[in-house]
């Protein structure tokens, strides 16, 4: 089944990507459409700061946190992971968005977009319903696709994939009782699936 579903996917994308898939010609300078690079790894250290200095995560704030701090490590390694296995070659050295499965290359997804948007899900599942301004954090996602498709590290189809991947992992981790992967309490510090009897 899962290997249907790949194969439905990748059809889907390699239908598609002649008429979604454009490589940007001549790449703006505005600030709105510049890769900036460090965004992802800043929001990454800040989510660990945040989960040491908030403890246990007994605060809703500090829960949440450890929520995008687990949606920021699945997404992370999912992207990894799809890299490894599509291997799709980037903008900036074809103008064929149908070069796939080449040694070397790691297009698709965008792993910029997956974690600046799996950082911000939890976020916005938690907060949306008491202040309606924290959609206003979908901008990152956003400026951060627009930026990649503008360098020419990704393809269209690759940002929309990787705003998926973030979309799919801050659902998952804002959805557990516990987060998943780094959690506090009162009797210490744990990683990994934790599960009481």
């Amino acid at each position: 089944m899962n290997r249907f579903l790949a194969l439905f996917f990748l059809s889907y994308i390699y239908l598609y990507s002649w008429s979604i898939d454009k490589r940007v010609e001549h790449p703006s300078h505005s600030v709105l459409l510049t890769s900036h690079y460090d965004i992802p790894y800043i929001m990454g250290y800040s989510l660990i700061g945040i989960s040491l200095f908030e403890g246990n995560g007994n605060s809703r704030f500090g829960k949440t946190t450890m929520e995008a701090l687990d949606s920021f490590i699945i997404a992370n390694l999912s992207t990894e992971i799809l890299k490894k296995t599509f291997r799709r070659v980037r903008p900036r050295y074809t103008d064929n968005p149908n070069r796939w499965f080449e040694n070397g290359n790691n297009s698709f997804p965008s792993g910029h977009v997956a974690s600046v948007t799996s950082s911000v899900v939890p976020y916005i599942l938690e907060y949306k319903e008491d202040y309606p301004l924290i959609h206003l954090l979908w901008l990152f996602p956003v400026q951060q696709m627009a930026g990649r498709v503008n360098a020419r590290a990704h393809w269209q189809t690759d940002v929309l994939a990787g705003f998926v991947v973030g979309l799919l992992s801050g659902i998952y981790a804002h959805s557990r009782k516990t987060p998943l992967i780094l959690y506090f309490d009162e009797d210490g510090i744990y990683t990994g699936i934790r599960y009481r009897f």
